[in-house]
């Protein structure tokens, strides 16, 4: 039996793939953490799973972050530390290296006093980036003898980010003709190399200043450039204009499905098409 156009079409659409694996977020806590902040945390992983919505290597990851807040050394000491303690790849042909597994400690005093100024989530929201991958993944060498052999968008103690995402939105919102993204020289180790400059990115140049910078403040947000910044380390994006980031599809799936389109089209109709061929750029 012959297949009607319109079944046809589907058939073909349904051919296109993306390489393209799942992505989510575990919160893993130790029954330290009280609900209220348990709750936080989850709220973390909502937004962050809203944003980063897959992979675009072909395998999915769910990441494990154990979360607690014990006693360190009190309030205004030391708050804690949040970083990525394991990381996958694929083997054979993988291009980026991947958090899979995390740590996020928080010092129960500083944790009260967090909750009082309402700046916790802030905090958490931070840190999880962190795990994810912001400024711990922008050059991992991984027993390669000191040489990034994964992505490679920063080299430490430059200042300058150069990861071709984020360095794409940073030149829609403040230059064209930027080549890098400063990034935050100051503040000692855990601040330097590892979060946007607050000069630029901080309160001097933005009404509302952004979280990834090295310092907290009150009224912080994240910007479609940190968004970006994670399709440069191998995830699929989603800006806040609903723009994707990330998406590796398969060409050779569009230009089949035109030219057979315009064989379908060019029977049916027995007349000569012109074809207006779009060049589309793939993110």
């Amino acid at each position: 039996m012959r297949k009607p156009l319109w079944l046809l079409i589907i058939l073909m659409l349904s051919s296109q793939y993306t390489n393209a694996g799942a992505y989510s977020i575990t919160v893993q806590s130790d029954g330290s953490i009280d609900a209220d902040t348990l709750s936080l945390f989850n709220d973390a992983v909502n937004f962050w799973e809203s944003k980063i919505i897959g992979t675009q290597e072909y395998f999915g990851i769910d990441l494990k972050i154990d979360a607690s807040t014990p006693f360190i050394d009190g309030a205004n000491g030391v708050l804690g530390s949040a970083y990525t303690s394991e990381q996958t790849f694929d083997s054979v042909i993988g291009q980026f290296l991947y958090s899979s597994k995390g740590v996020m400690r928080f010092d129960i005093d500083d944790v009260a006093r967090l909750k009082l100024d309402g700046t916790l989530f802030d905090v958490i929201l931070h840190e999880m980036a962190h795990v994810i991958g912001f400024g711990t993944l922008w050059n991992p060498t991984f027993n390669n003898g000191g040489t990034p052999q994964f992505q490679n968008v920063y080299i430490n103690g430059s200042g300058q980010y150069t990861g071709a995402y984020a360095l794409a939105i940073y030149q829609e919102i403040f230059n064209p003709s930027a080549t890098h993204i400063p990034v935050e020289l100051d503040g000692g180790s855990g601040t330097a190399n590892a979060h946007w400059d607050e000069g630029f990115l901080g309160n001097i140049f933005l009404a509302e200043p952004e979280l990834l910078t090295g310092y907290l403040h009150s009224n912080a947000y994240i910007s479609d450039i940190t968004l970006a910044s994670f399709a440069d380390l191998g995830y699929i994006v989603r800006l806040s204009d609903g723009r994707i980031l990330g998406i590796v599809s398969s060409p050779s799936t569009f230009a089949l499905f035109g030219l057979a389109l315009f064989i379908i089209i060019g029977r049916r109709f027995k007349r000569d098409v012109k074809i207006n061929v779009l060049s589309y750029n793939v993110l």
